[in-house]
Formats: structure tokens, sequence, C-alpha cells
């Protein structure tokens, strides 16, 4: 029986972190950002999305480059151009072509988050997949709990240039540990036409069901994050709010082990819009509510792609559909949230979520039906 291999699960998690970082480091540091290009914060923020722009834009793409290639040689490619890119800016070069570098860095991200949980997924056993699934689907929040207590420390000591320096020595040392331990599988067929891959990806149930199912989360946890504080006029659930969603996440990943990704993810969604009705009714940690079962969401998804693809260029393609469709949510949940709250203010937020979640709880009960028959027919089917 295969066991997990824990050192490796570890490694590429700590892939993730510092994936995640390449967010982190701008988005955390933006007052630092506009002052060292003399700039409004408005105008260096752009800095932010160009790296979600190219997942929004490749992710798919990203996706049939890894299932040929492989995922190992991918994941560790995204660690080398990574690398390079933050420690060209840590030199601090001119505006544009720093931004550059952030485009390229949105190349580098992509390759790492979308190798990295079938990497992931290859590594655990039967038994322990579901849990390992969880604790990749945490890697972003996570990251950005560390970063926003470490970045304060290494700007006093350094400035931007440390904190850039830093993060690529960092993903270089970790493409020199997994170099000889991370798995290679043969190099196929690489197709590089959008066209072709894009219909690849969404012709089939199996590839895309996981990414439906995470959609409506990206756009409900990014910009609920934004705006819910404030409007409720309770600050402090700016932090109190991520953390209770990372402690679900990994719970949705174990639930899992027990019940269909669907049915976990259908929970969560199905939860998230009581947590909102009860906050209209002003009913006490109702909120907190909100959060912990939409946390069941992503822990869910990400489960979902081994669940249903056996194969790791199958796994890659389905990581690549999250990827793009994620960044929908996360790029379009922030403005269609300030619209809704700037003319129908906090009420008008909260139904947007009720009205979200249903949405999500329908794709997700729909996809998934469709996708555990699709994965049952194939089985059944195996020669």
């Amino acid at each position: 029986m295969k066991r997990t291999r824990w050192g490796l699960v570890a490694l590429i998690f700590f892939g993730g972190l510092l994936a995640a970082a390449q967010f982190g480091k701008i988005a955390l540091t933006l007052p630092d950002m506009a002052t060292a290009f003399e700039r409004p914060v408005a105008a260096v923020s752009v800095l932010v999305s160009l790296v979600g722009v190219i997942g929004l834009l490749l992710g798919p793409m990203a996706g049939g480059l890894a299932a040929g290639v492989g995922i190992g040689r991918t994941f560790l490619l995204g660690l080398v151009l990574g690398a390079a890119m933050s420690l060209v800016q840590a030199l601090m070069p001119p505006f544009w072509l720093f931004s550059v570098t952030r485009a390229v860095e949105g190349l580098a991200h992509l390759a790492l988050v979308v190798a990295g949980p079938p990497l992931m997924a290859g590594a655990a056993s039967d038994r322990d997949r579901p849990l390992v699934m969880g604790l990749w689907a945490v890697f972003f929040g996570a990251s950005l709990a560390l970063s926003a207590q470490i970045f304060p420390g290494v700007l006093a000591r350094g400035g931007l240039p440390l904190l850039f320096a830093l993060h690529g020595a960092l993903l270089l040392a970790l493409a020199a540990v997994l170099w000889r331990v991370v798995p290679r599988q043969p190099v196929r067929r690489v197709v590089l036409n959008p066209v072709a891959v894009h219909r690849e990806i969404y012709g089939s149930i199996r590839y895309m069901a996981p990414a439906l199912g995470f959609v409506c989360y990206t756009f409900l946890f990014v910009a609920g994050i934004a705006f819910l504080p404030d409007a409720l006029g309770r600050p402090s659930l700016a932090t109190v709010l991520p953390v209770v969603t990372l402690l679900s996440t990994l719970a949705g990943g174990a639930l899992c082990s027990r019940f269909a990704p669907h049915h976990v993810g259908a929970v969560g969604y199905l939860g998230t819009a009581l947590g909102a009705v009860g906050t209209l009714l002003g009913l006490p940690l109702a909120v907190e509510g909100c959060f912990l079962a939409m946390g069941l969401i992503p822990g869910a998804s990400f489960a979902a792609i081994p669940a249903w693809n056996t194969g790791p260029g199958d796994r890659a393609r389905a990581t690549g559909a999250i990827a793009q469709l994620g960044n929908v949510g996360t790029v379009s949940g922030t403005p269609v949230f300030a619209l809704v709250f700037a003319g129908a203010g906090t009420v008008g937020l909260l139904w947007l979520t009720v009205a979200a979640a249903v949405l999500g709880l329908c794709a997700v009960l729909a996809a998934g039906r469709a996708a555990s028959g699709r994965a049952a027919l194939d089985v059944v089917n195996v020669p």
C-alpha cells in the first residue's frame, strides 16, 4: 500500500506559500512601493493585479503545458523563473521594467499553482489524499497571514530590496532541494493552440467540475473580506474571518475522505447562504458562521481534482481550469461588491452573498454529479 511522502508534501506546500507571496510582497507593501517609485498607491496597485490577470488569461494553457511536459518540470520551472524575477526586482529597476517582471512573474505563479496540486496528490496515499488537498487549499491565506507577520521586520532591516531578494533566494533554494526528488513524467505532446486547449478542458466535465465549484467562492471570499467588516461596523472581522476560513478549509479536505467532494462543497455553499441570511436578521456570530461554512468550499474543490481525475496530466488540466475560473471570481468580485455597496449598502452586499452562494450550490451539485458519474463510467470502461 502506497504511503504518503510527507516530506515532499511539505516542500511542495512551502512552494505554494512562496507562490502566494508573489501577491503578498506587493499587496502588503503598497505604501512602500508608492514611495519607492514616487507614484500614488493607486498607480502602483496595478502591480498586484498583473499576476492575477495572467492566470485569468492563460490558466488552461498552463494546465495543457503541464500535462505535456510533466507537472514536476512545470513546478521546477515556476520556482526558477519566479526566483529570477524576484532577484531582478531586488535591484529596483524603473517602473516599466518592474511591471514587465511582474507579468513574467505571473507565468511563474501560474506554473506553481497549476503543478502544485497534482504533485501533492501524487505524493499522497489514497487515504490521505483528501486531507493533503485540503492542506494545499489553505496555501494562499496561510501565506498572507505569515507574510503580514514577517514582512515588517524584513522591511525594517533592508527595505524592499531585501524582501524581494529573500523571496528570490528561497524560491531558488527550494528548486535546488526539489531538483532530485520531484517526480518527472515522460514528455508528451504539448498543445499550444488556445482554442484546442480550452476545448479540451471545458469539453470534459471531469476537468472543469472542480473549477465550477470554486469560482463562486473566489468571487465571495476576497470581496467579502474587503467590504463586510467595515459595512457591518466591525473592522476586527478583517483579521477574524480569514482565520476562521482557514481552519474550516482543512476540515473541508478531511471530510472528503468520507463524503463526496461536491456534497461537502454543497454544505459549504448552503451554510454560506444561511450565514448571510442570519447576518441580515442580526443573529450573533452569523457572519462568522457564514465564513466558517465558506471555508469548506476550497478544500472540497481541490479534493475534487484527484477524486475525478486519476492521471497527473488530467489533474493538471483540471487545475488549469481552477486557475482560470478562480481568477475570474477574484477579479470580478471586488468591483461587483463595490458597485452593489454603493447602490444598496450593507443589505445589498448580504443579499448578493446569498445569491452567489445559491448559484454556487447549484453549480457544485450539478457539476459534481456529472463528474462523478463520468469518472465512474470511465473506470467501468477501462479495458
